[in-house]
C-alpha cells in the first residue's frame, strides 16, 4: 500500500479505536443440503467507517498499518460473544489468517472450551506450514472444527490442503454459483468434493444464489449450503425459510427415487462389477454372504443385510456380513419407512439425528447401534421379494455414488434370490 493510500485507510492515524468502536457482528446460516437444518452461523465482521470497504481490504489495510492482528483479534471476541445467544446445537465459525493463530492477540482472546465453534482458515499462504498444523491441533483439542475457506481460488496445493487434515472444505462462490452450466466448474466441483470426502472432510458450497445452485449442491454431494439463497447475514439469528427447506427435502427426495438420474462420480470401479457379477451368478446363500461381504469392504460400509418378504407381511434376514444373522422377524406394517420403501419401489434413509426419523426406525437403529440406514427394496418386476439395507455405526449421508451402488446390488441381488428360492 502507497503512503496516499494508508492516508485515506481508517488506519491512516495508526488507531484502531474508532474503527472497532463501529464493528458489528451478523450472522450467515450454513444448512444441511440434504435436510435444510441449520449445521453452523458463520460470524461476519461489519465496519461503519466511511466510505465503506470489503472487510477483507479493511483487514488487508490493518496489516499494512501494523495493526492486523489487533483488529483480527477484536473481531474474534466480538464474533465469540454471539455463541451465547445461539439454539442448542447450531455451531458458530469465525475467521482468521492463518498466521494470526500464534500470535498473542489472538491467543489471548480464543477460549478454552471451543466446543461449538469451528475455526474457518483463510486460502492465505501460511508463512509456516508446520506452525499452522500444530496450532491446529491445539484448537481441536479444546473442542474446535477446523475448515479451509476458498477452496478453488488458487490455494497453495492439494497436498497442503490435506496435510491440514480440515473438518470442512469451503468451496468457493465462484465454483458453485451457475454450476450447472458450466463444464469446467462441474469438473471442479465434482474434484473437490471427491477429495474431500477422502479426506473425511464435510463440503460447504458458499455462493448458493438460486435454488437451481442449492439443487445442484445436492447432484453433487455437497454435505452443506451457504449463500443469499440460504440466508442473507443478519444481526440475530433467523430460522431458515420453509422454501428453503422445502428444496431441501424435495430434491434429496428425488434422488432416492429409483428412476433418478444420478450426478457427480456416481462410478462403478471394477471391484464393484465383480461384486455385482458374484450376486448374479449366485446359486445359494453361502455365495451371497461372501459378496455381500466384499460389497462391504469396497462401498466402505459397516454392515450389509438381506432380507426376504414373506407372504405374511414379514421380513426375516437371511444374510449379513456381520455376526449372525438376526433371527427376529418384522412385520412391514410397524415400519413405515420400510413399507413406503417396498410399495413404491424408491430408496428410503433413516438418520438418528433427523428430526423426522420415522419412531419405528429410530428405535430399530437404537437397538442394533446404526446411526444411519439406507433401505433399498429388492423387485421382482415390480413385485417386492425384500430389502437390501446399508448400515453405518456413525452418521453417513448417503452419497449418490452410496445409492448408486447399492440400487446396483439391489438389481442383482433380487434376480439372483427369485432364483434360489424359487
Amino acid at each position: 500500500m502507497m503512503p496516499e493510500d494508508l492516508a485515506l485507510s481508517p488506519f491512516g492515524d495508526g488507531s484502531v479505536s474508532d474503527v472497532v468502536a463501529g464493528l458489528q457482528i451478523v450472522l450467515q446460516p450454513v444448512v444441511e443440503v440434504a435436510t435444510g437444518a441449520v449445521l453452523a452461523v458463520e460470524a461476519l465482521a461489519r465496519f461503519a467507517h466511511e466510505p465503506a470497504k470489503p472487510v477483507a481490504d479493511v483487514i488487508a489495510e490493518a496489516h499494512a498499518a501494523g495493526l492486523g492482528y489487533t483488529v483480527e483479534a477484536a473481531c474474534l471476541r466480538a464474533a465469540l460473544e454471539r455463541r451465547s445467544g445461539l439454539p442448542d446445537g447450531i455451531r458458530l465459525t469465525v475467521n482468521l489468517s492463518p498466521n494470526a493463530l500464534g500470535h498473542p492477540a489472538i491467543t489471548g482472546v480464543l477460549d478454552d472450551d471451543l466446543d461449538g465453534v469451528i475455526v474457518e482458515v483463510t486460502e492465505h499462504i501460511a508463512s509456516d506450514a508446520a506452525a499452522l498444523r500444530g496450532q491446529l491441533a491445539q484448537l481441536r483439542l479444546r473442542g474446535a472444527g477446523i475448515a479451509v475457506d476458498d477452496v478453488g481460488t488458487g490455494y497453495a496445493g492439494l497436498l497442503r490442503l490435506a496435510s491440514m487434515r480440515p473438518d470442512y472444505v469451503k468451496i468457493d462462490a465462484t465454483v458453485v454459483a451457475g454450476v450447472r452450466y458450466s463444464a469446467a466448474q462441474s469438473a471442479v466441483l465434482d474434484a473437490l468434493v471427491t477429495f474431500s470426502h477422502r479426506m473425511g472432510a464435510a463440503v460447504i458450497g458458499e455462493g448458493v444464489e438460486t435454488l437451481e445452485d442449492l439443487v445442484a449442491l445436492a447432484e453433487f454431494d455437497v454435505d452443506y449450503g451457504q449463500g443469499w439463497m440460504v440466508g442473507r447475514p443478519t444481526a440475530q439469528f433467523e430460522p431458515i425459510r420453509r422454501l428453503v427447506v422445502a428444496t431441501c427435502l424435495q430434491t434429496r427426495s428425488h434422488l432416492l427415487q429409483r428412476r433418478a438420474a444420478t450426478s457427480g462420480s456416481a462410478s462403478y470401479t471394477h471391484e464393484m462389477h465383480a461384486v455385482t457379477s458374484a450376486f448374479s451368478t449366485a446359486t445359494g446363500l453361502v455365495e451371497i454372504q461372501t459378496a455381500a461381504n466384499r460389497a462391504a469392504t469396497e462401498i466402505g460400509i459397516d454392515v450389509i443385510g438381506v432380507s426376504l418378504l414373506g407372504e405374511d407381511g414379514i421380513l426375516r434376514e437371511i444374510v449379513t456380513n456381520v455376526g449372525t444373522v438376526d433371527v427376529a422377524e418384522y412385520a412391514i406394517a410397524d415400519y413405515p419407512a420400510t413399507l413406503t420403501a417396498l410399495e413404491t419401489g424408491n430408496t428410503v434413509e433413516a438418520h438418528l439425528n433427523d428430526a423426522g426419523v420415522d419412531p419405528a426406525e429410530k428405535l430399530w437403529l437404537e437397538q442394533h447401534g446404526h446411526a444411519s440406514l439406507l433401505m433399498i427394496p429388492l423387485l421382482a418386476g415390480d413385485q417386492p421379494v425384500g430389502v437390501l439395507e446399508l448400515a453405518h455405526r456413525t452418521h453417513r449421508r448417503w452419497t449418490t455414488q452410496d445409492i448408486a451402488h447399492g440400487r446396483g446390488l439391489a438389481t442383482h441381488l433380487s434376480h439372483a434370490l427369485v432364483r434360489i428360492t424359487g
